[in-house]
């Protein structure tokens, strides 16, 4: 169901030169080569529009590898970009890199081999049994590229060609975002006189080639709201034979998902819209802010199944008598219970671990960042959404408090109703629709 990525030039009379694919040309290794001495090339795993990778043998160190090498008519050090940007992360949702090099007028990579099917052979295969997806299984797969995703847009760079062919389902429950033979830095977006891209999973704007510095990972966003729809409805939202016909499905908008899945959440259906919006502005703007929306509709519970219930913690009673006060006022059906110290709030969330939890970060004996510290190592209340409180916390602590899963920091002061009504608008918009 995907296809091939392309990459149309447009040299100056605007004419697009005929992209060709390579599929027909003699391997760039042969099984049995020997590649600087070291990695004997042991089979083809597959070819590309950017060229093929190859399981190798690593003497040297005695394990398996993959071998990712160009096509010889792909810009000169392509390949090497690619390999020196993965090269600096570390995540598990992408490949890491174990070295580069050129051997006979062939730039190479060495990653590690990872075995499992692609996502695209995973869809194909439950298309011939008759089986579908789950929106639980999506919103995990989705949120596992995304958390792949946020770590190369942090480091401002953009993918450009999410799809399932470039997503790997590993044994052991890893998913990892390969192929990034399209990566872009974000400052030379503008630069590029070419259009790049799987066609049913490129944005507007990229088929325009109207793109700006910073807006790489609106591309990503999209490509996986398409990735998204294919999963849930074996079918594409803009399934049109040619660029002219996507680009003008686009411009109408996607099709409802509810339409072909109606068990779908409407909070997940919403995002799935806004993540394919034909304008680019209105898209979630990068991939963390997927991660967190993807995490609260995993751990969002039907406003059917009862009242929201929400703890309060906060050494000072007169402002956790504020905070429940402010909740009360938002959510029309809520229950909220209040602690004033940390060893309190840890007990209550082993016996009866809240859907949100409002936490003050300076408390004595035991503060905010060693009650969630403490959460996350004990593998308690893995389903509360935590909000932590303070008046003032360093960028360091912030950073430190997303790493521990915290939803958002909110900051004492004369804005904290607004600040906690925001918060719970955006992460249980169902339980606050009727106020």
């Amino acid at each position: 169901m995907s296809k091939p990525s392309a990459i149309l030039t447009f040299p100056d009379s605007c004419e697009s030169e005929k992209w060709e694919p390579r599929s027909t040309r003699i391997n760039l290794f042969d099984v049995g080569d020997w590649v600087a001495g070291l990695y004997e090339v042991r089979s083809l795993l597959g070819s590309g529009g950017m060229g093929q990778v190859f399981e190798a043998q690593d003497h040297a160190l005695d394990r398996r590898v993959a071998l990712k090498a160009c096509w010889p008519d792909m810009p000169a050090g392509a390949l090497h970009q690619e390999a020196r940007a993965l090269a600096a992360f570390r995540h598990e949702a992408l490949p890491i890199v174990h070295g580069i090099g050129i051997h006979r007028r062939t730039e190479y990579i060495v990653m590690e081999r990872i075995y499992g099917v692609t996502l695209e052979e995973h869809l194909h295969q439950r298309q011939r049994v008759g089986e579908s997806f789950s929106s639980e299984e999506v919103l995990w797969l989705a949120r596992k590229v995304a958390e792949g995703l946020a770590v190369v847009h942090v480091a401002g760079i953009a993918h450009r060609d999410v799809k399932p062919a470039n997503i790997m389902l590993s044994p052991d429950r890893r998913v990892v975002l390969m192929d990034f033979g399209l990566m872009l830095p974000e400052v030379v977006m503008q630069q590029q006189k070419e259009i790049a891209g799987s066609p049913a999973y490129m944005a507007p704007e990229a088929i325009d080639n109207d793109l700006t510095p910073g807006a790489g990972k609106l591309l990503d966003v999209f490509g996986l709201g398409v990735t998204i729809f294919e999963l849930l409805t074996a079918r594409l939202p803009f399934d049109g034979s040619t660029l002219d016909e996507i680009r003008e499905q686009q411009s109408r908008g996607a099709p409802d998902i509810r339409t072909f899945r109606p068990d779908i959440e409407q909070g997940f259906a919403a995002l799935i819209t806004q993540m394919l919006s034909p304008v680019a502005d209105d898209r979630p703007d990068n991939a963390e802010t997927l991660v967190w929306r993807f995490r609260d509709l995993q751990q969002r519970k039907p406003i059917s199944q009862g009242p929201l219930r929400v703890l309060v913690v906060d050494d000072d009673p007169a402002l956790t008598k504020l905070v429940e006060m402010i909740v009360r006022s938002v959510v029309p059906r809520v229950e909220v219970a209040a602690v004033n110290d940390a060893e309190s709030a840890v007990k209550r969330l082993r016996e009866d671990p809240p859907d949100a939890m409002f936490l003050d970060l300076h408390m004595p004996r035991m503060n905010g960042v060693e009650v969630c510290m403490y959460m996350r190592g004990a593998g308690i209340a893995r389903r509360t959404t935590v909000f932590a409180m303070s008046a003032g916390a360093q960028d360091d602590d912030q950073q430190l408090l997303h790493h521990l899963g915290v939803r958002d920091f909110i900051p004492k002061g004369r804005d904290l109703r607004s600040q906690i009504t925001s918060v719970l608008a955006r992460t249980f918009p169902d339980h606050i629709q009727r106020v």
